[in-house]
């Protein structure tokens, strides 16, 4: 069951990492084609500052998840390094303790405001008046998948496994 719940885990992380690249890439699409416009054309796009702001939202909180299993998260080792091999593992389950039950205020949070923002049909004061629900779900689906990531590091620390998983090494370019 817990092989399972891994599985799962590192499926979803994966798919909520390629979201995250994915809106990341329209996010730089949206301020190049703003700079184009404001260069060239002498306008401002109606929402162009909008929606890159909702996707970096997004990128945040989808790639929170996805950048802890590979590591790229800062941690400050001082205690840590001063700890014997039992204590740093107690201290890692405890950091994890506490860092799940923050995501899960979040994740809590955000899916409030989800269902607030579908029951009441909120939508942007700006010109273009989007609809919240799609930036609020992207919170909410990003907090979800911190908490799964939290918890599989909290399976994987339990059974003594690696809780980070690097990412492939990118061969050097060299000069030719």
């Amino acid at each position: 069951m817990l092989r399972g719940y891994l599985a799962l885990s590192d499926r979803t992380s994966r798919a909520a990492e390629t979201l995250a690249v994915l809106l990341l890439y329209g996010f730089c699409a949206l301020m190049l084609a703003e700079v184009f416009a404001r260069g060239f054309i002498g306008t401002s796009l109606a929402m162009s500052w909008e929606f890159s702001a909702f996707a970096m939202a997004g990128v945040f909180l989808l790639g929170a998840g996805p950048a802890m299993r590979h590591g790229a998260h800062v941690r400050v080792t001082l205690v840590q390094g001063l700890l014997p091999p039992k204590g740093r593992r107690v201290l890692e389950v405890v950091a994890i303790l506490g860092a799940i039950a923050c995501a899960a205020l979040l994740f809590w949070i955000f899916t409030r405001l989800f269902l607030n923002s579908w029951a009441k049909d909120l939508r942007q004061s700006s010109y273009t008046a989007t609809p919240l629900i799609w930036p609020h779900a992207l919170a909410m689906l990003g907090a979800a998948q911190f908490v799964l990531d939290l918890v599989a590091r909290l399976i994987r620390t339990l059974l003594n496994e690696p809780s980070e998983q690097p990412l492939p090494k990118v061969p050097e370019l060299t000069d030719a």
